[in-house]
């Protein structure tokens, strides 16, 4: 390999890993002020005052699943004859999919535990995970997310 190929290669790879990276980053920040109600603003004063850890875990499997739905659709993106655009329809039927079977998951359980303390879901989850640093329910919940995402990673894309 000369040095030359060395280079393509580290910057192919370092512009594919950006094109990755960033848009999961940016997924992961909206997901934790939807779901988990922190303001950007905020998100420091959680992690490093509040050290609350179910939220590094949100952030976590959010963008581990979508990583894996964005780079499998980049590695390879289009079959025999296909196209991009096609590929990134793929793509988007697999992140239906996934938060689909991930609203159903957080419904059953989260609404079955939040109606046991007379809360509506999106209450009883802000509560455990930001006021009372519930990690146990950050990786039930991720789990509910990162099981469709791989499923639809080995069957949709």
């Amino acid at each position: 390999m000369t040095f030359t190929d060395l280079l393509t290669t580290l910057v192919t790879e370092l512009g594919w890993n950006l094109a990755v990276w960033l848009p999961t980053l940016l997924i992961s920040l909206l997901f934790i002020r939807a779901v988990l109600g922190v303001r950007l603003r905020d998100l420091i004063t959680e992690i490093e005052e509040h050290q609350t850890a179910a939220i590094g875990a949100v952030f976590f499997w959010v963008s581990l699943g979508l990583s894996l739905l964005l780079s499998r659709t980049i590695a390879s993106p289009v079959p025999e004859g296909g196209t991009w655009a096609e590929a990134f329809m793929w793509l988007a039927v697999a992140v239906f999919v996934t938060l689909l079977l991930f609203t159903l998951g957080v419904v059953a359980v989260f609404g079955t535990l939040a109606r046991r303390r007379g809360e509506g879901v999106l209450r009883y989850i802000r509560r455990e995970m930001r006021e009372e640093h519930n990690l146990a329910l950050s990786f039930i919940m991720g789990a509910l997310f990162l099981v469709p995402a791989v499923v639809t990673y080995h069957v949709t894309l």
